[in-house]
């Protein structure tokens, strides 16, 4: 039964911070076309942002302000990041809060006042031995990226 119960919150942590998905205003730059695959360039922060979609909205305008959104589950994390990657997102952030669970943890980041979350294992939270007010670089992937 203790062990169904760890299961049970565990599942339960995990749908709270599912459900939660992390949401950005960002200015639409351009957008290219190939076929059906559209590249659109973002900025957010004073970043650019990069996504990949197969779908548009019509009436997308450039400077338009959109309301952009990922997952905490697709965000990657790295701490002393200074390697080549093939994620073209990454920002820098500093870390706001750590909710550590048995399994999974949530760590929030803040650039410029906006906050972000991911969901990492915590057997990787405590790998990288990261601490409120430590700065890291979440990692977002273009495909997973979508216009609210």
């Amino acid at each position: 039964i203790k062990r169904y119960h760890r299961i049970l919150n565990t599942v339960c942590f995990l749908y709270d911070t599912i459900s939660l998905m992390n949401k950005i205003n960002a200015t639409l730059k351009t957008i290219s076309s190939a076929g059906t695959l559209h590249a659109i360039e973002l900025s957010f922060c004073g970043e650019k942002l990069y996504m990949l979609t197969l779908e548009l909205p019509n009436g997308l305008k450039k400077e338009q302000t959109l309301t952009v959104g990922i997952k905490p589950t697709h965000i990657a994390l790295a701490k002393n990041f200074h390697l080549d990657s093939s994620f073209v997102n990454q920002l820098k952030v500093s870390i706001v809060t750590i909710e550590e669970g048995e399994l999974v943890s949530v760590v929030k980041g803040a650039i410029n006042g906006v906050i972000l979350e991911t969901l990492i294992t915590t057997k990787a939270l405590r790998r990288l031995h990261l601490q409120v007010g430590d700065s890291a670089v979440f990692l977002l992937p273009s495909s997973e990226l979508y216009i609210c």
